[in-house]
């Protein structure tokens, strides 16, 4: 079958059934399913990708309701999961028994078994674009310390990254568990709305994904004292982040639990560990660190405060009407300059830092976006702002690698 038709179709998301003008969800699974809300029998359709255009017929067989159909609808959802805020009891699902498909003038024979996604739903559990920020915070809070042991910095970044994913598992389940999380939910960890695993497994392999970090927290700490504080806090804000009824996103604490993970924990662990000596300069750069990343959680709150008021747990933006809500996004987007800013001047030795600046027009852009037409943007605020931050952190920690190397300032070894 042609590969690039089968490129197109993996990259589109929608479907045009060209009967009555309709735009469905679509994802591949032993061919084409869509959700829709309508009855079909024989339809035309057509896919846009870009400059593209993927057109066919045949037959649309109704495979049931998107309520009971979990593994079909976790396929359309993991491509399209804005998807979720259509499902309804009048939404079904349908396979379309295909006659053709043509790219341009040209009719394609089409092959059902090849008309598949590779689709990770464990993988998207442990959400993994979420990582860069812990990265960020280890290699920035090792840099700044003018002294790099590479393999206390690579099994830091890989400990925390499988305790990040650990956290994200235990999240999904414990918003599950409370109710939080529902098939209607678009931000919902489908390993569990949708029973891909049990729920056994998922906690197994969450105290798995915990277990190797332990080790390696306890080894650092065995090396260096200090470090046994951050893996304790690191450990149990974690875990109480999402508890059921005591957890602190339960409480309107969860912007200031993961502030204090990312900024005060993450980067100065990361300091600490490669010898710094911990100072008010280097404090206000961990917490630019802490707010970006909080942020990256408000923009998740902001887009959540709905359900999560009428899931009984109280977010900073469930608390604040959506005038106030969007004020302290922009206030937690441009803060980070000003502490930067502020530890150049108290100590001009982190000049190279200064290079955070290079993100402002991106910051910017954003906060026009947000101001002008936040609904348009909201669904995926989170991860546009997990990119900024990355953009924000990123030319600072090039500019300080190269500097400090190039000076002598900053030792590498083994």
């Amino acid at each position: 079958m042609d590969k690039n038709l089968i490129k197109y179709l993996k990259k589109s998301k929608n479907i045009r059934i060209t009967n009555d003008n309709t735009v469905c969800y679509f994802a591949l699974f032993n061919g084409i399913i869509f959700l829709s809300g309508n009855e079909y029998d024989n339809i035309t359709f057509n896919i846009n990708y870009r400059d593209k255009t993927i057109g066919g017929s045949g037959k649309a067989i109704k495979l049931g309701s998107a309520f009971e159909l979990n593994i079909e609808r976790s396929r359309i959802l993991y491509k399209s999961p804005m998807a979720a805020k259509l499902l309804s009891g009048n939404m079904y699902i349908y396979r379309i028994e295909l006659k053709y498909i043509e790219m341009g003038n040209y009719h394609i024979s089409v092959d059902p078994g090849d008309l598949n996604e590779k689709q990770h739903f464990i993988l998207r559990s442990i959400r993994p674009w979420s990582f860069q920020q812990s990265a960020v915070a280890v290699i920035l809070g090792a840099v700044l310390a003018f002294h790099i042991n590479l393999f206390y910095l690579i099994i830091s970044i890989v400990a925390v990254l499988m305790a990040q994913s650990s956290f994200n598992i235990l999240n999904g389940y414990f918003d599950y568990k409370s109710g939080n999380d529902t098939v209607t939910s678009m931000t919902a960890t489908r390993i569990f709305v949708d029973k891909i695993i049990s729920k056994k497994a998922a906690i197994a392999m969450a105290l798995i994904l915990l277990l190797l970090p332990s080790i390696v927290g306890i080894y650092l700490s065995i090396i260096n004292h200090i470090i046994f504080i951050f893996l304790i806090a690191g450990i149990l804000s974690g875990i109480l982040y999402s508890l059921p009824r005591y957890g602190f996103k339960k409480h309107a604490l969860g912007d200031l639990s993961v502030f204090i993970i990312w900024g005060p924990g993450i980067f100065l662990g990361s300091y600490t560990l490669q010898g710094g000596v911990i100072n008010v300069p280097v404090v206000l750069i961990s917490f630019s660190v802490g707010i970006l990343t909080a942020n990256i959680l408000n923009g998740n709150n902001w887009r959540d405060a709905k359900n999560d008021t009428e899931s009984g747990i109280k977010t900073v933006s469930s608390i604040l009407n959506d005038t106030s809500s969007k004020f302290y996004y922009i206030i937690l987007l441009w803060v980070p300059y000003i502490t930067i800013i502020m530890a150049y001047l108290i100590s001009t030795i982190f000049y190279p830092v200064l290079a955070v600046l290079i993100s402002i027009p991106l910051a910017i852009r954003i906060s026009e976006k947000i101001i002008k037409n936040k609904n348009r943007y909201i669904d995926i605020l989170d991860m546009i702002t997990a990119r900024f931050t990355l953009s924000f952190f990123l030319p600072a920690i090039l500019f300080s690698l190269l500097i400090y190397y190039y000076t002598g300032m900053l030792s590498l070894n083994l």
